[in-house]
């Protein structure tokens, strides 16, 4: 059986976040390890004991920090005073930062087999601050266009998205299994009744957090 896997990177990035929360563990997820962890973990499922699996593509969904961004940030900037300025100040600098880090992200995953990024330019208002925009959009047309051209048989979902419900919906109804792995406080229950199989991280254990992730040590 065909397997794609596809990541909201955003989703799990606050997946992480309520790991923290509740056991005081700052993680830091190694996307190269996602393929394995998955592949292992349903092949210990009774549905496919006994069955070849065969993985197929990893895609990642998330926002880019793009130079547009930075310039309306920049603009936002000199239009204010005070302590909105100082705000926007601050937060110029983190997404300095932040994009830092997305670089050396995107560098590394270029090394990874069977694995693609899926970028949509970050946006930025004065009102919303930074947010994603169309990444729901390109995730749902994905999970769509290659169940419809038989790429898979399985989809599995880092994702909880009420915005996909439809599409997995439609998916479901050409044959195709969908798994969601998520925290519970990041899934609709629509997503969770529409699913084949949830897979929760609040309940999984430290160590099945370990095959696709580590705590960060700060030295």
């Amino acid at each position: 059986m065909k397997v794609m896997i596809f990541v909201d990177y955003s989703n799990f990035m606050a997946n992480m976040g309520c790991i923290k929360e509740e056991r005081s563990q700052d993680r830091v997820i190694e996307f190269y390890r996602v393929q394995k962890f998955v592949m292992e973990y349903l092949s210990k499922n009774p549905q496919y004991r006994g069955k070849e699996l065969r993985h197929v593509r990893t895609y990642v969904y998330t926002g880019e920090y793009t130079d547009s961004l930075f310039k309306r940030i920049k603009d936002a900037i000199n239009e204010s005073t005070g302590k909105e300025k100082e705000e926007l100040e601050k937060l110029l600098e983190k997404t300095e930062k932040r994009k830092k880090g997305q670089k050396k992200f995107f560098k590394e995953s270029m090394t990874y087999a069977f694995f693609e990024i899926r970028k949509k330019p970050l946006q930025f208002t004065k009102d919303k601050g930074i947010f994603q925009k169309g990444v729901d959009v390109q995730m749902a047309v994905d999970l769509v266009s290659n169940a419809y051209l038989n790429n898979y048989d399985i989809a599995v979902l880092f994702s909880g998205d009420i915005d996909l419900l439809e599409s997995l919906k439609l998916v479901k109804s050409l044959g195709k299994h969908v798994i969601l792995f998520s925290h519970y406080k990041n899934i609709a229950q629509e997503m969770i009744k529409e699913s084949d199989l949830v897979v929760d991280f609040q309940k999984v254990n430290d160590e099945i957090l370990d095959r696709f992730s580590h705590i960060f040590e700060e030295h």
